[in-house]
């Protein structure tokens, strides 16, 4: 009889173990906007009781789905009601369902919330993208709507970007008016800073229309890393180049940064500077070591064909000096005088031919042109038959018998017509010959007459 007794007392308050306390009074919350309710739960006993939302709605969320009780300390269920802006408008009933898994007793408790429509302008979604480290650039996407039930007008959206520390950059887009129900999106692309500081950015935007604002924050992270950017200059060299590239730290960490240069086989033979860390095919490595946020690195390596230029160059002027200057007809132009050109003034000028063929030449024609701005005087010696052009004077020469080794200069006398400081670049002189059947021509580098007025002054300053 006794235990028959304790048992039916133990039942007893096992039956009665735990309350729950769900607000009586209807909770309200407006589409948009979001509130939380909170049922606290006691118990007798130590024991688990899991909670169940019947007939919920996506838009309500709770907490915990089993709380853990100890005996008289009294644990709290959260529910958050977050109505989306198209919600219905209305009264919905929630049914709460607790149940002990000690003892199995199961409590009904029924949560009434009256979700009623926004009468604002709202802003209803703000969205974040992009690439979250310096020099990134973060796309902003704001959706503003009208909830009234009239057009709203001269209505301004601010969107705010802030850094850990400051604020960056600030958007401001007015909008002339809205019609009820009415959706405009606002897109903004922002580009974040070198260096930027690691942290948690906060993007805020704002839609202020009839003296009411509502806004909508949303956050980003900027993480530590480095973000390297590559610059390259060359300068050429008298025999090859010099290649200067500037490595910079534009992000908000230190750190190493490996260069690498593709060379083409050539320039990787005549290579001058740092030694790299790896030589890969053409491919050259380098590590450039503990670059801080916001240094700069100048890396400078040069190729030189000097030893490749000057083998060629002995090389070609062998041949020349072997082909042409010792196996052919010389002809050389000069001017006797050196004096300013002034109007009457007269300059003695000599052609002068050498076989340096090997072999007698049976005759040939030299030829020389005089502009029509110098008059022309003869000198001893053979005379040339002019012939008169539009642009000048064309003389000629025809010599016979040219021996191996033999000289001859050929003078005449120009008179210039003006008068003029520094100097004038006279046409080139030329031979054409015969060796066989073979007609040959050569022609005289440029002479010059006159004085230089540079030359001039620097001589005179120095004497």
């Amino acid at each position: 009889m006794k235990w028959a007794l304790l048992f039916v007392l133990l039942m007893a308050s096992y039956s009665f173990a735990f309350t729950v306390n769900v607000p009586d009074d209807t909770v309200f919350v407006s589409t948009g906007s979001s509130k939380q309710i909170d049922i606290p739960v006691y118990s007798n006993v130590a024991e688990s009781v899991s909670i169940t939302v019947l007939d919920t709605k996506p838009w309500l969320t709770q907490s915990d789905t089993m709380l853990s009780l100890e005996p008289g300390v009294g644990k709290v269920l959260s529910l958050y009601a977050s109505p989306f802006i198209d919600t219905a408008a209305g009264v919905y009933r929630f049914t709460i369902v607790l149940t002990s898994a000690k003892t199995g007793e199961e409590q009904k408790k029924f949560l009434y919330v009256s979700v009623s429509r926004l009468d604002s302008v709202e802003v209803d979604k703000l969205t974040l993208g992009g690439n979250f480290t310096p020099t990134g650039n973060v796309n902003i996407n704001a959706i503003i709507k009208n909830y009234k039930d009239a057009t709203v007008q001269n209505l301004v959206v601010v969107t705010t970007i802030s850094s850990p520390t400051a604020k960056l950059v600030e958007f401001e887009q007015p909008i002339e008016s809205l019609d009820a129900g009415e959706i405009q999106n606002i897109t903004y692309n922002f580009a974040l800073p070198r260096y930027a500081e690691a942290g948690v950015y906060t993007v805020t935007t704002r839609a202020t229309a009839e003296s009411e604002t509502r806004e909508k924050v949303r956050t980003f992270s900027v993480v530590r890393t480095s973000n390297f950017l590559k610059e390259t200059s060359r300068q050429p060299g008298f025999f090859g180049f010099r290649k200067i590239v500037t490595i910079t730290n534009i992000g908000n960490e230190i750190d190493d940064y490996v260069l690498t240069e593709r060379l083409s086989q050539v320039d990787a033979a005549f290579y001058s500077g740092e030694e790299p860390i790896s030589r890969l095919n053409n491919d050259f490595t380098w590590l450039v070591k503990n670059v801080r946020a916001g240094e700069a690195r100048v890396f400078v390596y040069s190729v030189d064909f000097s030893p490749a230029v000057l083998f060629g160059a002995v090389v070609i002027i062998a041949g020349w000096v072997f082909f042409f200057r010792l196996r052919t007809l010389r002809i050389k132009k000069f001017i006797l005088e050196r004096k300013f050109i002034e109007l009457g003034e007269e300059f003695t000028v000599g052609v002068e031919v050498r076989n340096m063929s090997g072999s007698k030449i049976e005759s040939a024609t030299i030829k020389d042109f005089v502009p029509s701005v110098f008059d022309i005087k003869d000198m001893e010696g053979p005379k040339p038959v002019r012939k008169k052009l539009a642009a000048g004077t064309e003389l000629t020469w025809h010599v016979k018998d040219l021996h191996k080794n033999e000289e001859r200069i050929l003078t005449y006398k120009m008179i210039p017509m003006f008068g003029i400081h520094g100097t004038i670049r006279l046409p080139r002189a030329s031979i054409k010959y015969h060796t066989g059947k073979k007609e040959t021509e050569k022609r005289s580098f440029y002479a010059s007459i006159g004085i230089d007025m540079d030359s001039y002054k620097d001589k005179k300053a120095a004497k």
